[in-house]
Order: structure tokens, then sequence, then C-alpha cells
């Protein structure tokens, strides 16, 4: 059965429109900018990604960023280009926060809560709780202790 009519609803994306709408997103995260910003007190100029965070881009093109998602669900094929336009995005706030255009702890943040970043890898638990045996006790006489 078809929609009714006026259905606001309706999926409006096709193959060739999602393409288009990913390549205008990974041409946006290749924009670069002149920002101005403080350095002992002196103010520099510094060339930098216009583009470092996801919103911002789907802003930009008139859309929501969960759209990204939405679209490589549908059509499976995109997930090259998705990974391209994730890899430009993460490489862009790594690189505006590394020239001090962004703040490196908005940075972080960033990269953290969007990229999975952390402060060390654990490679010993594999990010499971480390279930320790009960801890060795010994009763030694304090004389027998040579200080």
């Amino acid at each position: 059965m078809a929609a009714p009519y006026g259905n606001r609803n309706a999926e409006k994306w096709t193959f060739r429109k999602a393409i288009q709408l990913f390549k205008d997103a990974i041409e946006l995260t290749n924009k670069t900018d002149e920002f101005v910003i403080r350095v002992d007190n002196k103010m520099i100029t510094k060339t930098g990604y216009k583009f470092d965070f996801i919103g911002e881009i789907a802003r930009e093109l008139g859309t929501y960023h969960e759209i990204f998602s939405h679209l490589v669900k549908r059509f499976p094929s995109l997930k090259r280009l998705r990974n391209q336009l994730n890899t430009n995005i993460e490489q862009n706030c790594y690189s505006n926060g590394k020239k001090g255009i962004i703040k490196e702890a908005s940075a972080l943040m960033n990269l953290k809560a969007n990229w999975r970043w952390r402060d060390r890898v654990d490679t010993t638990s594999n990010d499971k709780e480390i279930k320790r045996d009960s801890p060795l006790v010994l009763n030694v006489d304090s004389k027998e202790l040579k200080l």
C-alpha cells in the first residue's frame, strides 16, 4: 500500500541523493580557514580545518547528524564513505586541538566521547574487572625482620 497523500514521513532518500550528501560532507571536512589564537599574550593566525564535529557538518548541510548512520543502514555500500567522513572529522579535531585552534580539553572530550579515544589502553584485562584472590598475609615477627 502506498503512503497517504501528503505523508511527511515518507522516505525521501535515494541512493544517489545519499551519495551526494556524503560527498558534500566529505568536501566540507577538507575546508580550511584562518583562525586567530592567543599564544603568550600575542595574537597569531593559524590555518586549521573549519569543521571538526559531525554536528557542525550536518548543520551546514541543513540536516541532522543521525542521517549519516541511517543512510548507511539503508544503503550498506555507503559504509566506505561514512568511514572516510568519520576519519576526516577525527583527524580535523586532533589537528585543530594540537594547533590550539580549539582548546585541548574540548578536543580530548570530543575524541574520547565520539571516537573512543582513551588515556591508556588496558592490555591485560580487556576492560573486564580483575578478580584477585585474597591477599597474601605473612605472619612475621618483627624480630625476624632485619631493618
